[in-house]
């Protein structure tokens, strides 16, 4: 992973476990939104564009993400997994307004080949049995595996016939 993936992932991490113990704090009055986009095949990324290539692809979308956002907008690469942490005021935007975003760019950065998850979440999550006790990456863990009954919505972008 490019050392730009390493560190923002790192301040990603710190940052969601950071934020998780203000809002349980200050319930109610600080929202956050986190959109999980799961490309879901490293297998098919790899066999297509060979791994190093692939690799770099998947910085280059990370690198797009990042530009398609604010600063206070992070957004951290996983593997093949880039989560997207969304500090907003329900009254001055909409989460799901950020969805355009997130597509548009998720769309163009040539990967197309693989199917692609994007869930919503709304932060904080009412108590939906996360341990205290869970590092950011047993959150993220959970979260992905739990997206059918924890998201606020989701999108399946399909593979394309993208032929490269």
């Amino acid at each position: 992973m490019h050392p730009e993936d390493t560190e923002a992932r790192d301040k990603f991490l710190f940052t969601l476990k950071w934020l998780l113990a203000v809002i349980k704090r200050h319930s109610g009055s600080v929202q956050f939104g986190l959109a999980h986009i799961d490309y879901k095949s490293s297998r098919i990324l790899g066999e297509t564009y060979g791994a190093q290539n692939a690799s770099q692809r998947l910085d280059e979308v990370a690198h797009s993400l990042r530009k398609a956002f604010r600063n206070t907008d992070l957004v951290a690469r996983d593997g093949v997994d880039f989560w997207i942490l969304v500090p907003f005021t329900p009254t001055e935007e909409k989460f799901v307004d950020k969805i355009r975003y997130i597509i548009d760019t998720v769309s163009q950065c040539g990967l197309q080949i693989v199917t692609r998850d994007i869930s919503f979440f709304s932060l904080p999550l009412d108590g939906e049995g996360l341990n205290e006790d869970y590092s950011s990456l047993e959150i993220l863990s959970y979260l992905k595996k739990n997206r059918i009954s924890l998201a606020h919505s989701e999108i399946s972008l399909p593979a394309s016939d993208y032929s490269i």
